[in-house]
């Protein structure tokens, strides 16, 4: 994520939970991991770009300690209100952007999510690659984001992906090294472009880091 799109988002961070649509578009996204993935209580959970929390909050009855982790420091603020007043054990909200440094050494989860983060990455293939790291062995990893879409779900002053096809996203993991990979139409976000309401899909896209496989090297 750029350094843009960070103030960006911590310029939004105070008002973000006030869009309904977004808390649903959690509850759905939350949904369709628990139905993908078989989350335990036990789970320890990386929810990256976290924003304000809401996909991690919408899963936090289902899994263990949760790390809320963004770039915006505007968004981890909320985030650490968020945690202070629901008053669940277990959850914290950390500012680090893992395109400029990988966490610590031994630091791994067993579930790593993302939600409408990777198409304002520039580096996919990097940040899957530390995501990766991040992960535990024989732990999971879901992302959702942008099916393709012709430039119109962003302004003009957008310099990200315009979504990704399902190749393409099915491509990158395998490289970073993650197997049992599957993508599939979750939800849809529907914005006005011009005054006229359009509808943008969105995928989720989970695999498994297999113990099996050689762990990438970069």
């Amino acid at each position: 994520m750029t350094q843009y799109d960070a103030r960006w988002f911590s310029g939004q961070a105070a008002t973000w939970d006030d869009d309904r649509r977004k808390v649903e578009r959690a509850r759905q996204a939350a949904k369709a991991i628990a139905d993908e993935i078989p989350l335990d209580p036990s789970w320890t959970v990386l929810d990256y770009g976290a924003g304000t929390g809401l996909l991690a909050f919408a899963l936090a009855d289902r899994v263990g300690e949760i790390v809320l982790m963004d770039s915006a420091e505007g968004m981890v603020e909320v985030a650490r209100r968020r945690i202070a007043e629901c008053g669940r054990p277990g959850i914290r909200a950390e500012r680090h952007d893992l395109t400029r440094a990988p966490l610590p050494a031994g630091e791994q989860f067993d579930l790593v999510i993302s939600m409408m983060v990777l198409h304002h990455v520039e580096d996919v293939p990097l940040l899957l690659k530390r995501l990766f790291a991040a992960t535990a062995e024989g732990g999971w990893f879901a992302a959702l984001d942008l099916e393709p879409e012709q430039g119109e779900y962003h302004d003009a002053d957008f310099t990200g992906h315009h979504g990704f096809s399902r190749g393409a996203l099915r491509r990158a993991l395998a490289g970073a090294g993650f197997g049992h990979l599957t993508v599939r139409k979750v939800l849809e976000i529907e914005k006005e472009v011009q005054g006229v309401p359009r509808k943008f899909g969105v995928f989720l896209a989970t695999a498994r880091k297999d113990a099996e496989r050689p762990v990438p090297v970069g």
